[in-house]
C-alpha cells in the first residue's frame, strides 16, 4: 500500500523531485521505511534518481504491467471487474477456462506477461514472448451454441478498436481471427467454450497481440509474416493504456453483440481485408479456392468457387491471393 502511494506522488509531482521527508510526513512513516519502497519499486525496473537535499525523482518506467496501474485508470463495469496479473502462466486461456469451470464470475480477466504453452487455432502454439499481451476474457452470454464463432467476430473488432485508438494504426481483421497492420499479422484471438447441448455454459475469449517485442523473438520462418503494435507506431506502446482500451472496447462491443448482433457484423465488414478479395481456404477438410463474398449470420465465410460452386466454411485458414 505504502509503495503504491509513495510512486503516486512521485509520479505526479509537479516539481520533479519529492523529498524524502515529505514521503515520510505524508505516509506516516519513518524515512528508512521510505528508503524501503524505493528501493523495492527500483527492483521492479523504475528507474529513480536520489538527490542530496531535493529528494526522489522517477527518470523511467519499466515495460511492465501492473495490476494497480490497470485498475486506476479503467473505465469498464463488467469486463476487468476482477483481473488476474501473471508473470507467466501456461496458457491464460487454459487457467481462464479452469476458473470459469469453477464459477468464476463474466468479466474476469486473465493476463500474463508470458506463456509456457500459449495456444493458437487447430492446435498450434502461440509463441509468447515479453512485451506484448496475452489476455483471455469469460464470458457467460445466454445463447445457443452456434452463436460462439460470433464472439471471436466480435473480440477482433473490440481489439482492432483499441489498436487504431491506442496506437493510432489502421489495424484491420483478416476472417476468420487475425489482426493484421500493413498486411502483415499483429495478433490473433482463441475462443473455447463448454456448453450443454443447446446453449453456452461459458466462453474464454482469448487475444494476443504482439506489442513491444523484439522480432528475433520468433523464428526465422515467420518473422516476414509479422509485425508489432510498436513497429507500425513508430514507438514503444504503452501496454497498460492499451489493456485499458481492450478492455473498454471488449465492454462496448460485447453489449452491442448481446442486443444488436448485426451491429457488430457490420463494423466487422468495415474492418475486414478479407471479403472482395481472392482467398484460398485450408487448413480443414478439402482446400479450395475462390472470390469471398461475406460472412452469413452464424459467421462463416462465403467462397464463390472458380466453377460458380458456392461453399460456406466454419474453420480454417485464409491467404488472400494477388490480383
Amino acid at each position: 500500500m505504502y509503495k503504491e502511494r509513495i510512486l503516486k506522488l512521485l509520479r505526479t509531482s509537479r516539481g520533479g523531485y519529492v523529498s524524502g521527508e515529505q514521503l515520510a510526513a505524508k505516509m506516516g512513516i519513518s524515512r528508512t521505511m521510505v528508503w524501503k519502497h524505493i528501493k523495492s519499486l527500483e527492483g521492479e525496473g523504475f528507474g529513480i534518481e536520489a538527490v542530496p537535499s531535493r529528494g526522489y525523482r522517477i527518470t523511467s518506467v519499466p515495460d511492465v504491467l501492473r495490476i494497480e496501474d490497470i485498475r486506476s485508470g479503467l473505465k469498464t463495469k463488467l469486463i476487468g471487474r476482477e483481473l488476474l496479473l501473471l508473470s507467466a502462466t501456461e496458457s491464460t486461456n487454459t487457467l481462464a477456462m479452469e476458473m470459469a469451470a469453477k464459477g468464476a464470475p463474466e468479466g474476469v480477466v486473465v493476463i500474463a506477461e508470458t506463456q509456457t504453452g500459449g495456444k493458437g487455432r487447430l492446435g498450434r502454439k502461440w509463441i509468447s514472448p515479453r512485451g506484448n499481451l496475452y489476455l483471455s476474457v469469460i464470458l457467460r452470454p445466454a445463447l445457443p451454441t452456434h452463436k460462439a464463432p460470433l464472439i471471436t467476430l466480435m473480440g477482433a473488432v473490440a481489439a482492432a478498436r483499441a489498436i487504431r485508438t491506442t496506437c493510432r494504426v489502421p489495424a484491420s481483421i483478416k476472417w476468420p481471427n487475425d489482426i493484421l497492420l500493413s498486411g502483415r499479422k499483429a495478433g490473433g484471438l482463441l475462443t473455447e467454450m463448454s456448453a450443454e447441448p443447446e446453449r453456452i455454459k461459458h466462453v474464454v475469449l482469448g487475444i494476443g497481440l504482439d506489442v513491444n517485442m523484439e522480432m528475433s523473438e520468433l523464428p526465422a520462418d515467420v518473422r516476414g509474416l509479422t509485425t508489432t503494435l510498436a513497429v507500425e507506431a513508430g514507438a514503444r506502446v504503452d501496454r497498460t493504456e492499451l489493456v485499458r482500451q481492450l478492455l473498454l472496447e471488449l465492454e462496448r462491443w460485447y453489449g452491442v453483440f448481446l442486443s444488436k448482433e448485426n451491429d457488430v457484423l457490420r463494423e466487422w465488414g468495415a474492418l475486414n481485408v478479407t471479403i472482395g478479395n481472392r482467398v484460398a481456404v485450408s487448413g480443414l477438410g478439402d482446400a479450395l479456392q475462390g472470390l469471398a463474398q461475406g460472412i452469413d449470420s452464424e459467421g462463416r465465410l462465403i467462397v464463390r468457387q472458380d466453377d460458380g460452386t458456392v461453399r460456406t466454411v466454419a474453420s480454417g485458414d485464409v491467404t488472400i491471393l494477388k490480383k
